[in-house]
């Protein structure tokens, strides 16, 4: 059987988890943090000599928070959390970060130290709010339409023209969406009798000819 060598503090400071030690008295300071702490700008040498604290890298609109967390979960006897918050950065760039924190007490059972490990979830938040901005555009939009006394459609190109999907404002017209996503009722069904030869010759002429849309 083969044996490996493995530099374990190598390992660590080359992975984005950051490792830190921290005293549960004012502005927790520091006794124990790995180098990749650079990674945000700091060096351990800031947080060891106390030049920096942990609690000063925290958002100010996040600090509250993050201590009221701590401190609940502490008096209720819980040994660990996981908290997600703003941090920033030695150049002033504010970073998202995970942070998982084991609560540790002393022989008396009085909380002495916060142990952890964080990590950059920055470009995961990021995505987290487009898609959030997307949904309420989506919704902003919808309202809008639903308001309106235009319907929207999107059929299948087959017979009678079925329809996938139609606005909740066709209530006006006094059918339901179901009415039509569930086969009942198909597009064309919509249109006067007379009308339907017509409007089926417009349709095929225009997307013969490489239109995308026509009136």
């Amino acid at each position: 059987m083969k044996q490996f060598d493995i530099n374990l503090e190598s390992l660590i400071n080359s992975s984005p988890v950051v490792i830190f030690l921290c005293k549960s008295t004012e502005n927790w300071p520091v006794e124990l943090i790995t180098e990749n702490i650079w990674q945000f700008g700091y060096t351990v040498e800031d947080f060891i000599f106390g030049n920096i604290r942990y609690l000063d890298i925290i958002h100010p609109e996040d600090i509250e928070r993050v201590k009221s967390e701590i401190a609940g979960c502490s008096e209720k006897g819980f040994t660990e959390l996981t908290q997600e918050y703003r941090i920033v950065t030695a150049s002033e760039e504010t970073r998202w970060i995970e942070v998982k924190v084991l609560i540790r007490r002393d022989g008396d059972g009085k909380v002495s130290h916060y142990q952890g490990t964080l990590c950059d979830v920055t470009q995961r938040k990021k995505a987290e709010e487009s898609v959030q901005k997307a949904l309420k555009k989506k919704n902003e939009l919808k309202n809008v339409i639903n308001s309106s006394p235009v319907f929207v459609f999107l059929c299948k190109p087959e017979e009678g023209w079925p329809v996938e999907f139609v606005s909740e404002n066709i209530t006006k017209l006094e059918y339901t969406p179901e009415d039509f996503t569930s086969g009942k009722i198909k597009f064309e069904d919509l249109i006067h009798p007379e009308d339907r030869e017509r409007v089926r010759a417009e349709v095929a002429k225009f997307s013969k000819e490489g239109y995308k849309d026509c009136t």
